[in-house]
């Protein structure tokens, strides 16, 4: 017979169970000599898992040989080394059938010409799986354990700012990288620089990364959020329900303080920048809510000007008149100069606000509504598809279309962010006492970064008395964090 000959071994396989890719070929070759088969191919997927087969080269090349009938015997030195998943194994076998392809194993002796060969190949591939579950089970606990203790994973490699060399259990500071960590958070918190700023400094002055490549947002962000830098060490950094943060035994780069201020700014930035960065000229995006019916207000240029209009108009709920930013920052200055009281914030026009409020809920509801709509439908078109009522490129073609109306009204629905709390009430005298004293001298990039650090919300209302043209922009309220 034709035989393939399918060989694999993983790095942590041949370090720690001394299998050999040269050891099984020679076997495998002895023994397909002996038993008078004819070698087509030899099959190697060196450093491999056997977890599924989608990634392995080798074995997807047998699969295609033996579909074009090249091959009519597979040969492995042990089942776990086809593979150590039981639908893949029972995949493999299926198509071992269909092609009249023969299985056998060395190890197992199994030959699956017969009904016994069969039933054992499935019963081996289970206790395979069960196998490797363990051990991904036992990774896991000692990985935790480690952690716990105070050490640092580092599996895929050492922090910037840090080193531990081969036997070294502790990471160590390295001094060169360790001033570059501070001066990111010197540029981010002190000097108000953006993410994409601070890399793109880094990379003019030639300050290369730990693999000796440029700098990049994702990088420099890595920097400014990661805990190792105020001595921690953590587990399941992308699982949030498993995730593990303890305190580490190395040393550490920065303070705590410094560290939670930069987070505050992160997570205050998610809330208020908008997609594309605002330019200096419109500084209050992601900032202003329409004092009518407290929708968020976007940004739009009109006649070569910035200016904010609600997105209630936007969606015909909202009659409240978009406002210009040169008379917005002048009502905001305005707003400022004027509080007496630092203990609360000037109440809204409750009864316009209310009416407003009522209209928008309405729409909201009216959308809830489509989206169940869709819902109902896209099942229906996978009943008819199932049923062979419609064919897959119709089915293709209807889901796609439910998906894109789904989208849309996604993208209406977040316009309206709608508060369920009371009127907003400010929380730090100080703040509010250095933005009256500063902000007529601040940049727009300070500016910016000062409505970043302390402002939640702007509410702003544009009145225009009935047959006029333009109106008079207020400031009726500011909420703080």
């Amino acid at each position: 017979m034709e035989t393939g000959i399918y060989v694999r071994v993983s790095t942590e396989e041949q370090a720690q169970e001394g299998f050999s890719i040269r050891g099984q070929e020679q076997k495998l070759k002895d023994y397909a000599l002996i038993k008078d088969w004819t070698i087509f191919k030899i099959y190697i997927d060196e450093g491999i898992s056997g977890k599924n087969i989608t990634q392995r080269p080798a074995i997807n090349a047998l699969i295609a040989d033996i579909k074009a009938g090249h091959v009519q015997n597979v040969l492995v030195f042990k089942i776990d080394r086809l593979t150590r998943s039981t639908s893949d194994l029972l995949y493999l076998v299926e198509l071992f059938n269909k092609h009249d392809c023969a299985f056998n194993s060395l190890m197992e002796s199994i030959d699956t010409h017969t009904a016994s060969g069969r039933m054992f190949l499935k019963i081996m591939g289970i206790f395979a799986e069960f196998e490797r579950e363990n051990i991904v089970e036992r990774v896991k606990l000692g990985n935790e354990r480690k952690v716990r203790e105070g050490y640092t994973l580092a599996s895929w490699r050492i922090c910037y700012g840090y080193d531990r060399p081969k036997g070294q259990e502790i990471q160590t500071i390295n001094q060169a990288e360790a001033i570059i960590v501070k001066e990111v958070y010197e540029m981010y918190l002190r000097q108000g620089m953006s993410i994409s700023a601070i890399a793109r400094a880094l990379n003019l002055r030639g300050v290369p990364t730990k693999e000796n490549c440029i700098w990049t947002n994702y990088q420099v962000k890595g920097i400014l959020t990661n805990p190792t830098y105020i001595g921690k060490v953590r587990y399941h950094v992308n699982d949030k329900k498993n995730a593990v943060v303890c305190d580490g035994l190395h040393e550490s780069i920065i303070s705590t303080e410094l560290f939670e201020e930069a987070q505050r700014i992160i997570s205050n930035n998610k809330r208020t920048a908008p997609t594309n960065q605002p330019k200096e000229d419109s500084y209050f995006t992601g900032f202003l809510r329409c004092a009518t019916c407290r929708s968020r207000m976007y940004t739009h240029t009109s006649k070569g000007k910035k200016r904010y209009t609600c997105t209630g108009k936007r969606f015909g709920v909202c009659s409240a008149s978009s406002m210009g930013h040169v008379q917005t920052e002048q009502a905001f200055s305005d707003y400022i100069a004027n509080i007496e009281e630092f203990s609360e914030v000037e109440a809204l026009d409750l009864n316009r606000k209310q009416q407003a409020m009522q209209e928008v809920h309405k729409v909201i509801q009216e959308y809830q509504e489509k989206q169940q709509q869709l819902k109902r439908r896209e099942k229906e078109v996978m009943q008819l598809y199932v049923r062979n009522e419609i064919d897959f490129d119709s089915y293709k073609a209807m889901k796609k279309q439910i998906a894109g109306d789904v989208e849309v009204i996604q993208q209406a629905l977040a316009g309206f962010e709608l508060s369920e709390e009371e009127e907003p009430t400010l929380k730090k005298e100080d703040i509010v006492a250095d933005l009256k004293q500063h902000w007529n001298v601040l940049t727009a990039t300070e500016k910016r970064q000062f409505l970043v650090r302390f402002v939640k919300r702007i509410y702003a209302v544009n009145d225009v008395p009935q047959g006029k043209r333009y109106g008079d922009i207020s400031i009726v309220g500011v909420e703080y964090i």
